[in-house]
């Protein structure tokens, strides 16, 4: 019994560990997030180790994409206005 509760919680912190959101910069570059706000011309965001800290603005013209913690993303195209959502499925690392 010990085990499959130990199982459990192991498997709900792992979840938490890995609830963040990923921002794919069209330079390649790659930060653990947690997206605060989209807006028509920016992003803002906190690095994900330091959600305390300041919020970061970005123009979402540098941005690629951004994959959500529940496993959707937001890919963007080169018209910044224009974006598509997507379900995806599996892992996202």
């Amino acid at each position: 019994m010990k085990t499959i509760i130990l199982t459990i919680f192991s498997t709900f912190l792992i979840n938490i560990i890995f609830a963040q959101d990923t921002i794919l910069f069209k330079n390649m570059d790659e930060i653990k997030a947690k997206v605060i706000e989209i807006s028509p011309n920016v992003i803002r965001y906190k690095i994900f180790d330091d959600l305390d800290g300041p919020d970061i603005i970005v123009n979402k013209s540098e941005v690629f994409m951004i994959k959500y913690q529940n496993h959707t993303k937001d890919v963007f195209g080169n018209d910044s206005d224009k974006y598509t959502t997507e379900q995806v499925t599996g892992n996202i690392s």
